[in-house]
């Protein structure tokens, strides 16, 4: 029999020991015996708070991970804030507390609406997930009750039921980009039935969920390849926050302050096809805000170095950190013009930057008015411009300014097409600057590309129309002065809001 001496008996039990340890994981700790009060008949199965005063919820004896992360969202002080909100009515309750509200149940008899018991004050997980009492009873994966991600205005489950209408009307904003044609809505995108996880990733609830990386199981979850018509959700308000709670503001699952495209949650799909190293089979930019943003976009001609970004005022953290979600994610109240009373909250999840606005400042239905009916109060209230009028003529005159280029530009390619018509086409051995001048033009007119950077868009288009000269010795037939009028800062110097 083999023998262990003192040194190697001492060295298992430590092994022994740390491995006794290692019998939790960091999302569930088993313990052993009931840790709840039974909660009353009258709550219909919903269980709530064990210790209301340090807000620990039933589920999180076991669920750990989720319950701390939770304690540090506007969820847990639902109650709380209602209640110093100076505005607390009993109407305001049911989405403060846990009830039907945000899960399957339709019964209004069941949790606070019944005992007003404390135990069921703020969105806990029951919220979302249904009455625990079976599972925390008896847990198995078959019990688990499952939270959904649907968001609809007239929903009977998920975060519709409480996050809308005049005074949280999240959804109600959301549920309008499907109308107006955004990737929001699969049947606008054209993906359903697509199981290209570059497509679906971006296009709908699931897939992005799945390229976030995000494991946990929900009542609409379906393999990726498996997403139909019948299937598919268009992206929804779980689709960017985590419900459970994120380091980040507004439970957002990556930041919207990172200028890059890896960590920024904007640019996790607004990246797509931003330069010619990404073409296969069309020779145009796809969803390129983020690296225009960011003066990484387009097709860099010989002279302009791609390594030497150029980047704006809209894409300087230090004057506009919140990139993206500065314009297109702008909060703001409308008032009655005669009254003076207040009549509308926009949360801005229309997402549009400059929306049609009737004469309260509400943000009309359809977007179809003339420059003169859009507002550009984000610009305004985000410190980058100093009034309305400032923003609007730098858009007039920055859209015009581009527009002259792409004339310009498109006018010496209709030349060297007909001069090289192949040179034009993809598919030859090289990548030739008929084709890098025709993708930055495709970049200079993609939706809002020449004001998420009109310094990178000026040059790319200056720049490609000096490369045709020189390779295929075409001047335009329409001629604009072809120097920089849009001249950046020096290098860490951001230029003024009145100016730019």
């Amino acid at each position: 029999m083999k023998r262990f001496n003192r040194i190697q008996r001492s060295f298992l039990a430590l092994a022994a020991s740390a491995l006794a340890l290692t019998c939790t994981t960091e999302k569930i700790v088993y313990r052993s015996g009931t840790n709840f009060a039974a909660p009353p008949g009258t709550a219909a199965n919903f269980i709530g708070y064990y210790d209301v005063a340090n807000k620990q919820t039933v589920c999180g004896s076991c669920h750990v991970d989720y319950q701390t992360r939770w304690a540090g969202t506007k969820h847990a002080s639902a109650w709380s804030d209602l209640q110093g909100s100076g505005g607390a009515t009993g109407v305001c309750e049911a989405c403060h507390s846990v009830t039907n509200l945000g899960n399957a149940i339709s019964d209004t008899a069941v949790g606070y609406r019944t005992t007003k018991d404390a135990r069921y004050h703020d969105v806990q997980c029951e919220s979302c997930h249904g009455p625990g009492l079976t599972h925390a009873t008896s847990p198995t994966s078959a019990n688990h009750p499952l939270a959904s991600i649907q968001a609809d205005t007239n929903a009977t489950n998920g975060c519709g039921e409480c996050h809308t209408g005049v005074h949280s009307p999240f959804v109600n904003e959301w549920k309008l980009t499907n109308a107006e044609g955004l990737s929001h809505s699969i049947v606008q995108s054209g993906t359903v039935g697509n199981t290209d996880p570059t497509c679906v990733g971006c296009h709908t609830a699931q897939g992005a969920l799945n390229q976030f990386g995000v494991t946990g199981n929900y009542v609409e979850k379906v393999a990726t390849n498996a997403l139909s018509a019948a299937n598919a959700l268009p992206l929804v308000c779980a689709t960017c926050h985590d419900p459970h709670g994120s380091p980040n503001t507004h439970q957002l699952r990556f930041s919207i302050s990172a200028p890059n495209v890896d960590d920024n949650l904007c640019m996790k799909c607004h990246q797509r096809r931003a330069d010619p190293s990404q073409v296969t089979t069309r020779n145009a930019v796809h969803s390129p805000e983020g690296p225009t943003l960011l003066g990484l976009a387009g097709w860099f001609p010989p002279g302009m170095s791609a390594g030497d970004s150029i980047i704006g005022t809209h894409g300087t953290p230090s004057r506009n950190p919140e990139l993206c979600a500065t314009c297109h994610v702008a909060r703001n109240t409308a008032t009655d013009a005669a009254t003076g009373k207040f009549v509308f909250q926009s949360t801005g999840h229309r997402f549009i930057a400059a929306p049609c606005v009737d004469a309260n400042g509400v943000p009309t239905t359809a977007q179809s008015c003339d420059i003169t009916g859009k507002t550009f109060r984000s610009c305004v209230s985000s410190g980058c411009h100093a009034t309305e009028t400032v923003a609007r003529t730098l858009y007039l005159t920055d859209s015009t300014r581009i527009l002259q280029l792409v004339n310009s530009a498109n006018s010496a390619l209709a030349k060297v097409k007909a001069l090289k018509p192949a040179d034009c086409i993809l598919g030859g051995p090289t990548y030739t600057s008929c084709l890098g001048a025709q993708f930055n033009v495709s970049l200079a007119q993609a939706p809002g590309g020449f004001v998420h950077n009109p310094f990178l868009i000026e040059q790319l288009l200056v720049a490609s129309i000096n490369q045709l000269q020189i390779n295929y010795g075409v001047t335009p037939s329409i001629s604009v002065p072809l120097s920089l009028q849009f001249i950046l800062p020096p290098r860490g110097h951001v230029s003024g809001g009145a100016q730019r």
